[in-house]
């Protein structure tokens, strides 16, 4: 009998990992189609959809890469390190966006609105993107 070693995946945890990229594939394109076949998305509505559309691009991106390559040492360490990029700048952007408007507008209600779907997603996505180019700059002699 054939044991895996705990620190590479097993097949069946790769599977699940491109199970979850294409679900957040087709969500993605399930969002974003009738918004772009809208006329004039791009200066209406595109607040409300494209930060949530960007975010389950990034995570299915992160999904099909370890799918992929996740039997590779050193992408598991490049994809922790994204994932670890992406939930800190996007919890301390979220922070700053759901309690911000809080010490600004102390009366309004809609006020965490702004962390829940503007920064907080766009923090993940940023971190993320920056975590990744920070490592290829750092991986480049």
């Amino acid at each position: 009998m054939v044991v895996a070693s705990s620190s590479t995946p097993s097949a069946l945890t790769r599977v699940g990992a491109a199970a979850a990229g294409l679900a957040l594939s087709v969500v993605v394109v399930l969002i974003a189609l009738p918004n772009l076949r809208r006329p004039g998305w791009f200066n209406r509505d595109l607040i409300f959809w494209l930060p949530l559309t960007l975010l389950l691009i990034t995570f299915a991106a992160l999904c099909w890469w370890f799918a992929l390559r996740g039997d590779r040492a050193e992408s598991r360490a490049a994809i922790g390190a994204t994932w670890k990029g992406g939930v800190w700048v996007g919890a301390a952007s979220f922070a700053l966006g759901f309690i911000g408007p809080f010490l600004i507008w102390p009366d309004s209600n809609l006020g965490p609105l702004l962390g829940i779907l503007l920064t907080g997603p766009l923090g993940f996505v940023c971190g993320a993107l920056g975590a990744l180019g920070f490592q290829k700059l750092r991986a480049s002699p």
